[in-house]
Formats: C-alpha cells, sequence, structure tokens
C-alpha cells in the first residue's frame, strides 16, 4: 500500500483539493452545503489521484533515467505499470461518474483537468516543448473551474478570474523547481525552461508571470468580486512573491529557486485562504 500511496502526488492533490473547495465555498457564497461539497471532494480527490497514478505510468520510461525519479514505484519494478495504469483509469472513471451527481459541467471539467495532466502534458508536451508547463498549468485551473461549477452549474467571470490565478503561477512554481533540478530533468531529457534556456532566462519569465499573476488578483478586487480581507492578502503576499522572484532574478542559484518554490505553495494557499476569509466575513 506504501507503494501505491507513493503514485498518488498526495501534496499536488491537497493543493487542487483546497483551491476547488474554496471554490465552491465561494460560488455558494458561504452557505454550507455538506452533501455537495462531499462529493466534490470525493470526485476531485479520485480524478486527482487517478491522474497523478498515470503520470507516473506514462513518464516510467524518463523517471529510470534520472536520479532524481529512478526510485519510484514502478520504474524500481515495486509495482507493476499494467496495474498502476488500469488503476489510475478506473479512479479517473469512478470520479466522473460521482462528479456526474452534482452536475454535468463539473464532471467535464474535472475530466478536462484529468485529460490535460496526462494526455496534454504528460504524453504529449513534457518531452516535446518548452511550453509543457505553461500549457499543462491549465489542469490545474480546472479544479478552480469544477468548484465553481458545482455550486453555479455555470461558468461564470468570477470562476475563470480565479482560474487564470492558478494558471499564471503553475510556470513560476515549476520552474523554480526545475531551476532546482535542472540536472535530472537533462539527465531525462526533459525540455524544461532552464534547460533549454538557462537559468537566467528562466528567472526572468517566472519574474514576468509572478508580475501578470498580481496583477490578476487584483483584478478580482477591482471587479467587485472581494472586499478589503481579500485585497491585503493579495497584496501582502503578491509583494512578497514579486520580491522573492526579483531576488532570483538577481541570482538564478538553487537556493535562491528552491526559495521560491516553496514561497510559491504558502502564496497561492494564501490568496485563496483570503478569498475563504473575505467570503465568511462579509456573511458575518
Amino acid at each position: 500500500m506504501r507503494e501505491y500511496i507513493a503514485l498518488f502526488k498526495l501534496r499536488i492533490v491537497a493543493l487542487l483539493l483546497f483551491v476547488a473547495l474554496v471554490s465552491a465555498i465561494v460560488a455558494s457564497r458561504g452557505e454550507l452545503l455538506p452533501g455537495r461539497f462531499l462529493i466534490l471532494f470525493a470526485a476531485g480527490a479520485l480524478a486527482s489521484v487517478g491522474a497523478s497514478i498515470l503520470n507516473h505510468y506514462f513518464d516510467r520510461d524518463i523517471d529510470a533515467l534520472s536520479e532524481r525519479t529512478r526510485r519510484r514505484p514502478i520504474p524500481a519494478g515495486r509495482v507493476a505499470p499494467h496495474t498502476a495504469c488500469w488503476l489510475g483509469i478506473f479512479l479517473v472513471g469512478v470520479a466522473i461518474l460521482l462528479s456526474s451527481k452534482l452536475n454535468y459541467l463539473t464532471s467535464i471539467y474535472i475530466l478536462t483537468g484529468a485529460l490535460v495532466y496526462v494526455v496534454v502534458y504528460t504524453i504529449w508536451l513534457k518531452r516535446r516543448s518548452v511550453l509543457n508547463i505553461v500549457i499543462g498549468g491549465t489542469a490545474g485551473s480546472c479544479a478552480v473551474l469544477a468548484g465553481y461549477a458545482a455550486m453555479e452549474g455555470e461558468t461564470s467571470l468570477a470562476a475563470v478570474l480565479a482560474a487564470l490565478l492558478v494558471f499564471l503561477w503553475t510556470p513560476p512554481h515549476f520552474w523554480a523547481f526545475a531551476i532546482v533540478h535542472r540536472r535530472a530533468y537533462q539527465q531525462a531529457a526533459v525540455p524544461m525552461l532552464p534547460v533549454v534556456h538557462g537559468d537566467q532566462r528562466a528567472a526572468r519569465l517566472i519574474m514576468m508571470h509572478t508580475v501578470l499573476l498580481v496583477q490578476a488578483s487584483l483584478l478580482l478586487y477591482a471587479l467587485g468580486y472581494f472586499g478589503t480581507i481579500y485585497l491585503a492578502v493579495a497584496l501582502l503576499f503578491g509583494l512578497g512573491f514579486v520580491a522573492f522572484n526579483a531576488r532570483l532574478m538577481l541570482a538564478p542559484t538553487k537556493i535562491w529557486a528552491w526559495r521560491s518554490y516553496k514561497f510559491s505553495g504558502i502564496y497561492l494557499i494564501a490568496i485563496f485562504a483570503g478569498m475563504l476569509l473575505d467570503i465568511v466575513f462579509k456573511q458575518a
């Protein structure tokens, strides 16, 4: 069981579930709907875990080439590839059926997120294009769209703007990680941005995406979707993220790339927590 759990990528799954559930609470204006939240949580968890297992399955050959990943369960021979493949497909299938109890739009977004991560990112772009994580970032955006759709039954402008935050956040998050683990990506011949264009250019593009991200976060306040609590959080953590990546741009070292990577996770959690707090205090 421990070997299968290692295929789940639980930290990524937890982050996706967090943004999906916060999006659902925001869409419901803080109204407690335990049944719908539980279905969304279960469907999102199953789809994310299933997609993560399929990612491990399709990456098993390049995982075997890298020192960082060669000890993962499938390339190390501790989990049979065909077993992992069918388990991943089964879990995604159950997630789609379960989410259909909410509405079909939620099912579409959950399925789209899984397909983008597995087919578009893992199978197609990861080995072929430096834009792999840019386009693959739409998988995370689908978690936000699914959260809104579960409560609203439609795709609102607020949902699109919140999903845009995850889309813009994904490249600087993973490019910083790629700077730290550039040698591992080189060993596997994966064309991540730092491998193809170097750490300095990667750091500049990280900074550019970060500025766009902070601007997009403030747009949600400017359009009236959130109030001063959200604004304070967005400004505080946005400026902090910009400061980290400005330092990375000046000195694109592994140490600062790792600090940027760690803070980026804190930033995303803080932004969605700010949305949640803003809605809760508005309803209080």
